[in-house]
């Protein structure tokens, strides 16, 4: 663990990445659409209290895209839901969430410039970790005693940051 603190130390990685940057990374890398909010009419009952700090909404429906950043396990889950629908019931976004054939990704800032939290709907493990790394972590947790900084490099060094 001590070798990953200081890789991450020597590779002077963000502490936190700016809406921009993590607006350039979903839609170079997931070619993520982006939507308005308004178009995500659960949200505002959904996320009530953050509502207001939500400062861009994506979707991500490239087929070959999808296939290629789902994990195995993430799309078994996708065929279980798909193999519990009736077979000629309507297709609506939530089932093409369900189904693995669109996920949606919210950004929240606090401050209007970084990402302080994001929320995905839809299952796709890569993404999650991938939106985590760019969330960051403060100066001041970066402490082999925090268990959740150690986690952090273990994600850094899983996605090939380290």
């Amino acid at each position: 663990m001590e070798e990953l603190h200081r890789k991450f130390i020597a590779r002077r990685l963000p502490f936190k990445n700016t809406n921009l940057e993590v607006e350039k990374m979903l839609k170079v890398k997931y070619l993520a659409e982006e939507i308005p909010k308004s178009s995500l009419t659960d949200l505002h009952y959904e996320m009530k209290e953050t509502y207001n700090k939500i400062v861009k909404c994506f979707k991500i429906e490239d087929e070959k895209i999808l296939q290629r950043v789902c994990s195995n396990a993430d799309k078994k889950l996708h065929e279980e839901y798909t193999d519990g629908r009736a077979p000629n019931s309507r297709e609506t976004e939530w089932s093409k969430i369900n189904s693995g054939k669109l996920l949606r990704v919210i950004l929240i800032s606090d401050d209007g410039k970084t990402m302080s939290n994001y929320k995905v709907q839809g299952i796709c493990t890569a993404l999650v970790q991938d939106l985590t790394i760019m969330l960051g972590i403060s100066p001041e947790n970066c402490s082999l005693d925090n268990s959740y900084y150690v986690k952090y490099l273990q994600l850094l060094q899983l996605r090939g940051y380290l």
